[in-house]
């Protein structure tokens, strides 16, 4: 039997690994990890814009009554729902194979061989680039990279900015909580983040992920090593540098921002994708560059980190 073109060959072995690829790029932080395991990776089907649904506002006509009270209805419309909206992002990767290669790589195993390594590479750029972005002011690549944390959860919301669409300055609402301490150490690390846990907590919603710097995490893990605290069962099981506060994670990632500590309530933040991709990833058709001896296969992702309630986050950062 005639082996196949290799061009061909990385094709339809791309498309056999991508569910491989994409479940390992959205494990690859804690973050993704626990949007995974929620299900709060969302496909969507397309559009000119990602909207994303949200609720705010009071709703007047509800009140307290006894017997025959009348209830007062509402006189004017109620704006209790409405939709931030996000742009498309989008990110890829080739695997090239060139005409050397191929008449070097005749055999079977060979061709195997070289394939799995090329797609280990791609699959390690892809991981890098979506895990930093997560924690990116959407700027980088001529603003055409993730809205991430630093817009979601931002340093200070009160100045000037349009997040999802909507004026964070007009809108009270929609700003996540955020406060500027003192240098972090061992002895104050834990009040900050109470003080912090306690601006946002309602009740039972309240953030479920604390994602730290080497600072941050550094200094409330010394703060932990008297009573020796034991790691997050959860997250430590899935290879992530992880400690316990409250009933929350608390993770380190090399990606977070200098002296930042985000509080995070991952059951108001999406990656929303495309519906048509694995988790956002889609392998393209071979391409033969004309003036030259190679081939490429595109690896493709696209979709963007959304946020419907920005006041359930909050961010720390350390002098």
């Amino acid at each position: 039997m005639a082996v196949p073109n290799l061009g061909d060959l990385v094709v339809t072995t791309a498309r056999k690994w991508i569910d491989t690829i994409s479940d390992n790029v959205t494990t690859h932080n804690a973050l993704l990890y626990r949007l995974k395991s929620k299900g709060q990776i969302k496909k969507s089907s397309g559009g000119r814009t990602i909207d994303e649904p949200l609720m705010y506002g009071t709703n007047s006509s509800v009140q307290w009554y006894v017997d025959y009270d009348v209830f007062t209805p509402p006189t004017t419309g109620q704006a209790v729902i409405d939709a931030a909206e996000y742009q498309w992002k989008q990110a890829g990767g080739f695997v090239s194979v060139t005409g050397r290669e191929e008449r070097m790589n005749m055999g079977e195993e060979q061709r195997y061989d070289i394939l799995e390594a090329r797609f280990k590479q791609l699959q390690a750029q892809l991981n890098n680039t979506i895990a930093a972005s997560m924690y990116s002011d959407g700027t980088g690549g001529a603003g055409k990279e993730l809205t991430g944390l630093k817009v979601l959860v931002a340093d200070d919301p009160t100045t000037a900015g349009t997040v999802g669409g909507i004026d964070q300055v007009a809108n009270s609402f929609w700003r996540n909580k955020y406060a500027s301490t003192a240098a972090v150490t061992s002895s104050n690390v834990t009040g900050f983040m109470n003080s912090m846990w306690l601006s946002i907590i309602r009740n039972k919603d309240r953030p479920d992920l604390i994602v730290s710097d080497s600072i941050q995490f550094s200094a409330y893990w010394a703060s932990l090593q008297a009573i020796q605290r034991i790691t997050s069962d959860n997250l430590g099981q899935a290879g992530f540098m992880s400690l316990k506060y409250m009933d929350a994670d608390v993770v380190y990632d090399v990606n977070c921002a200098a002296k930042h500590q985000y509080f995070l309530n991952t059951d108001s933040i999406h990656l929303r994708t495309f519906s048509d991709r694995s988790a956002g990833f889609e392998v393209g058709d071979k391409r033969t560059i004309q003036n030259a001896d190679y081939t490429v296969v595109p690896v493709f992702f696209g979709g963007n980190l959304t946020c419907n309630r920005r006041a359930a986050n909050g961010v720390n950062i350390s002098a």
